[in-house]
């Protein structure tokens, strides 16, 4: 069934506000959910599960949003994180329209493969190569924020997924 184009208005309205409300739960409340120093990076699965079966212009454009969200309040304003949402939503949203079929376990697969490909990039572009004791970090915070955030996105995956059929009106 196809939307209307109040339809998508709200809907996408609503994506936008859940991830400012993640935004605010990863970048505000950030010490509450954090577990022997590890954070979970709320708007990684959270931009990735919210595009996955959206039309490609729409998963980049919600992307480049959570991307520019954390580059707001980010210590190092590069505009990586909005470079990479925007890239990353955009090519799991055309993956997953056009190879793959949308099942719980490919979203939960492209939600931990976001995460980890984030982390690891963002170690090595900001972290690894500029300070010492780098690969202390990678392993004390970033790998243990990479395993969080990946069970997080189970989690994130069946509220969205709800969320997401009542929306889209299935």
């Amino acid at each position: 069934m196809e939307l209307t184009k109040k339809e998508k208005t709200t809907k996408y309205l609503i994506y936008c506000a859940v991830i400012v409300v993640l935004s605010l739960i990863q970048n505000v409340c950030a010490s509450w959910f954090e577990i022997n120093g590890a954070r979970c990076f709320f708007l990684i699965p959270g931009a990735v599960l919210l595009t996955l079966g959206e039309d490609e212009k729409a998963a980049a454009l919600l992307g480049l949003f959570a991307g520019v969200l954390w580059d707001s309040v980010a210590a190092e304003n590069t505009a990586f994180n909005a470079v990479f949402f925007m890239v990353f939503c955009y090519a799991a949203s055309l993956l997953l329209s056009h190879i793959l079929r949308e099942t719980f376990l490919v979203r939960v697969v492209i939600a931990a493969f976001a995460c980890m490909l984030y982390t690891f990039l963002y170690w090595l572009f900001f972290v690894g190569a500029k300070k010492s004791g780098g690969t202390q970090a990678l392993f004390s915070f970033y790998f243990p924020s990479f395993i969080y955030s990946a069970v997080v996105g189970i989690i994130l995956d069946f509220i969205f997924t709800s969320l997401k059929r009542k929306l889209n009106k299935e």
